[in-house]
């Protein structure tokens, strides 16, 4: 085809898919059974940015974007036959979000510092509906149950040293470390209490994340780093 495909054609292309004479397949979707696609997705849009600091080729990026922006197409068209909200409520949404939280750019507010406009950051995120008068508890429990254990455990790392409910002192962090796998090389001689193993080795894997949080390192993709080092030095 040589006719290049806009948004509202895409729009029009995915509403024909969900109707009556549309595809079986994307008739019976639904927001669960969409859950798993959307998270692959996701996660081949992070493997194309990889690909792409080594190839260069960006083809395999615009391919995954474009997978991954039909996900969000089907989940809007489904809540709108649903009654739920629409791909315009979507983008309103979004773009409201970010006027908001950017007064720097659309309200002419001046900061002297990343750092302050980090904090700001949540001052404005906090007075949006749904996050207002979060308590420090209910901040942690925000952090969806769903991320990928060692995302999530650094995000709750995060905000717990942000809220001062446990110490981001090196020292301390890394005394808890060192507990930590005391504790865990205890456990493994005692093979016969293996729950208690896996909880301890929890508590290790937490704790490294809590350093992680600290100086803002990923600790995921320093994980997958050190797993391709292996697998090429093996």
């Amino acid at each position: 085809m040589d006719k290049k495909f806009n948004f509202q054609e895409l729009h029009a292309i995915v509403s024909t898919l969900r109707g009556e004479n549309g595809c079986p397949w994307d008739r019976a979707q639904t927001h669960e059974t969409l859950k798993s696609n959307t998270l692959e997705e996701a996660y081949e849009v992070n493997q194309a940015i990889n690909d792409l600091s080594e190839t260069g080729n960006v083809g395999p990026l615009k391919e995954e974007l474009g997978d991954l922006l039909l996900q969000i197409m089907l989940h809007s068209q489904i809540a709108e036959e649903n009654g739920e909200f629409t791909l315009e409520d979507v983008i309103d949404g979004i773009s409201r979000k970010m006027i908001h939280r950017h007064p720097h750019v659309f309200g002419g507010k001046k900061y002297d510092s990343i750092e302050e406009q980090k904090k700001d950051w949540e001052v404005l995120k906090a007075e949006e509906e749904g996050h207002q008068h979060a308590s420090p508890k209910d901040e942690l429990s925000e952090v969806p149950k769903a991320f990928p254990a060692l995302l999530r455990g650094q995000k709750v790392m995060k905000k717990a040293m942000k809220h001062e409910l446990i110490s981001n002192d090196d020292e301390t962090i890394f005394k808890d470390m060192l507990q930590s796998l005391v504790n865990l090389q205890i456990s493994a001689s005692k093979p016969e209490e293996i729950s208690h193993f896996q909880q301890q080795l929890g508590q290790t894997l937490l704790s490294i994340l809590r350093l992680a949080a600290k100086y803002r390192i990923d600790a995921g993709m320093s994980l997958n780093d050190e797993i391709e080092k292996f697998i090429r030095e093996i």
